[in-house]
């Protein structure tokens, strides 16, 4: 697991999301940052390591290296929103609208425990399916 390689699909994600939703936002009514351009991100590159790290071992990890991926990876997205929220708001507005509570009030640890809490749940189950669909490729002979 190569949590550089999950950062940066992470990063370019989260970029082209704000983006989309910068360029929708006239076109569709109603459109506007939301939560799911949060977790979205979590969700595609958990997926992305996943296939990666079963394309390279070719064997399912255990139990504890799903939580383990999950966990860590937690920490890479919680950090990397906490960056894009609060750092890159001025650079696209859509990252700056995420940022509703003020860094360090209560509001702002609620949200941040929930947004962690579903990075985890995200993290885990999207990288399990990673896997599990780069092994199956390979069992229908796909190879790697």
């Amino acid at each position: 697991m190569i949590y550089a390689r999950y950062a940066l699909v992470f990063v370019a994600v989260a970029i082209g999301a704000g983006l989309a939703v910068r360029l929708l936002e006239g076109r569709v009514s109603g459109l506007g940052s939301s939560a799911a351009q949060l977790i979205v991100p979590a969700m595609i590159a958990a997926l992305v390591e996943g296939q990666r790290g079963a394309r390279v071992a070719r064997a399912r990890p255990d139990r504890g290296q799903f939580w383990n991926f999950a966990w860590i990876a937690t920490g890479v997205a919680t950090a990397l929103n906490l960056a894009l929220a609060y750092g890159a708001g001025g650079l696209l507005p859509e990252f700056g609208k995420l940022a509703i509570a003020p860094f360090g009030s209560r509001q702002f640890a609620i949200l941040l425990g929930l947004y962690a809490g579903a990075y985890l749940i995200c993290n885990r189950f999207f990288f399990g399916l990673g896997v599990s669909t780069e092994l199956a490729r390979q069992e229908r002979g796909g190879g790697g």
